[in-house]
């Protein structure tokens, strides 16, 4: 019995430093976190939470701007082209009209 308690005494007295180290190791460390940063933005910004593969694009400025965060389109990717009419619309020349795959009312143009 004398040994159980003992055993016990010696466990409760070994977890809060096991649970401390295994915090300290679970948390990273500035340069780690300034590394993951440039991984996971590699043109600049930081990561958006709870928007996976995002970037505020804010390139170490913070606060309003072009590109806020999440939901802004990247910008300048579609100057100059007109406005989304979100109608269906005749295909250019050189392509032809195919129905799209698992659609009855989607059309895209592919070249031929």
């Amino acid at each position: 019995m004398k040994r159980v308690v003992a055993l016990l005494l010696t466990l409760g007295l070994l977890l809060p430093g096991l649970e401390a180290a295994a915090a300290e190791y679970r948390r990273p460390s500035a340069a780690q976190l300034q590394e993951l940063r440039r991984w996971l933005c590699p043109n600049g910004g930081t990561p958006v939470r709870g928007a996976p593969g995002r970037c505020d694009g804010a390139g170490g400025r913070r606060g309003g701007g072009s590109a806020s965060g999440f939901g802004s389109p990247a910008p300048g990717w579609d100057r100059g082209l007109p406005a989304a009419s979100r109608a269906q619309t005749q295909c250019p020349e050189g392509t032809r009209p195919v129905l799209a795959r698992g659609h009855e009312d989607v059309t895209r143009c592919l070249p031929g």
